[in-house]
């Protein structure tokens, strides 16, 4: 473990443009957004709903701020390891009856047992979606889960795995973002982003926009109700006008943008992209900071309500931030044998001990100061992203097939 030198702070975007939704790209550097480009906004969503379970969505929340109340394990012990159907890259959720929801690359949705790991009902949709981009479903108030499976679709199923509606979309469906008012927003691979109403056992489609695509950032929501996802490689912010939508503006960053980015609690949007830079974004798209991580980073930011962000890299290399600043507060460094990756999003407890997985399978968890709590070696690489029980068991999958729960 070593700590990460200062940030290289960069005031001005590094050939960075703003594009507003009035007007055409200019290379002249940010400007303020003007209100009457988009009209009064949809009241609601900038308010989360209370998360209705333990972990309820891919990072806990539309905000990704990993902001459980649990308190994470202390050890490397493995309660149980169950086989699933095939391999894993989506990511686990939790259920309001606090199962396991958790998704294979061959199109099964488990709901597992936390005490054993067994199955309570699998929903087999019949096709198979898998690829190394990490999705997760999302539990509703009520129980209902929505799963982004195979066939470009959105299922809808009861927690007792009864399905209740399908949904589909232009391409591979990325993880729901649970926002105010039964609002969901959910962006698609082919570069679209939809907003449902979900209310009960019914929805309802209430607009598409096109953000330009192709689109790997899952959607999140700001504190002002902003929604943001990507185009290529475009940082794009969406304005909910209720029955429409309209794009607030883009951030051009000149290189793809392939993993979804996390709201900080002053509305600081932080990004990472294949340009070796991580961003902090103003919520008017102005840029705040940027430094140079020096790699790639497939691994999703999530920002703590603390305002510290978290982020792996290609390097298997784990760095802390402030999202405020952009200033290092601490690095981890890489930790295997060499080629090893973090692919995966950080899953923080309340406490501030935080924990993530890499490439050659290895299982990480450290406290607030950077002292390692634990590490397990799974048997396969890990694309999936973590999620932490009521208790504080950690569930992680493996590309092999394997799900881990990690606690007493």
């Amino acid at each position: 473990m070593g700590r990460g030198r200062p940030a290289r702070f960069r005031p001005l975007a590094l050939g960075l443009t703003l594009c507003l939704a009035a007007g055409a790209c200019s290379s002249a550097g940010p400007s303020t957004i003007r209100a009457a480009h988009v009209g009064a906004s949809f009241s609601g969503v900038g308010t989360l709903p209370r998360p209705a379970s333990a972990w309820p969505e891919a990072g806990y929340d539309a905000r990704d701020s990993s902001a459980t109340r649990a308190l994470g394990p202390r050890d490397g012990h493995v309660r149980w390891v169950r086989r699933l159907t095939g391999n894993a890259t989506p990511g686990a959720v939790i259920g309001t009856d606090g199962s396991i929801v958790q998704a294979t690359n061959d199109g099964v949705l488990h709901d597992l047992d936390p005490r054993t790991g067994r199955d309570e009902w699998t929903f087999d949709a019949q096709a198979s979606y898998g690829s190394d981009l990490s999705t997760s479903p999302a539990v509703l108030a009520g129980g209902t889960i929505l799963w982004p499976g195979p066939r470009d679709t959105l299922y809808a199923l009861s927690g007792s795995g009864r399905l209740r509606w399908t949904e589909s979309f232009g391409g591979q469906v990325l993880s729901p973002a649970i926002a105010g008012r039964n609002r969901v927003y959910v962006a698609d691979l082919a570069g679209h982003l939809t907003a449902l109403t979900v209310t009960g056992e019914d929805h309802r489609r209430i607009w598409t926009i096109d953000v330009g695509g192709p689109d790997y950032a899952s959607a999140t929501v700001g504190q002002n109700g902003t929604i943001y996802t990507a185009s290529k490689d475009d940082l794009v912010a969406v304005r909910d006008l209720g029955a429409s939508a309209a794009i607030l503006w883009r951030l051009h960053t000149a290189r793809l943008v392939e993993v979804s980015n996390a709201v900080g609690p002053d509305g600081t949007v932080v990004l990472g992209t294949n340009n070796d830079m991580e961003f902090g974004v103003t919520p008017a798209g102005k840029l705040a900071w940027a430094f140079d991580v020096h790699d790639y980073t497939y691994s999703s930011s999530i920002v703590r309500p603390n305002g510290i962000g978290y982020f792996g890299d290609n390097l298997g290399r784990l760095h802390l931030v402030d999202s405020r600043t952009g200033k290092i507060a601490l690095t981890i460094a890489p930790l295997g044998a060499g080629n090893e990756s973090i692919w995966t999003s950080v899953a923080v407890d309340a406490v501030g001990d935080f924990y993530w997985a890499t490439t050659k399978g290895n299982i990480y968890g450290y406290d607030a100061s950077g002292r390692q709590l634990l590490h397990v070696s799974a048997q396969d690489s890990i694309d999936s992203y973590p999620a932490l029980g009521a208790d504080g068991t950690l569930y992680v999958a493996t590309t092999g097939g394997e799900l881990y729960a990690i606690g007493r």
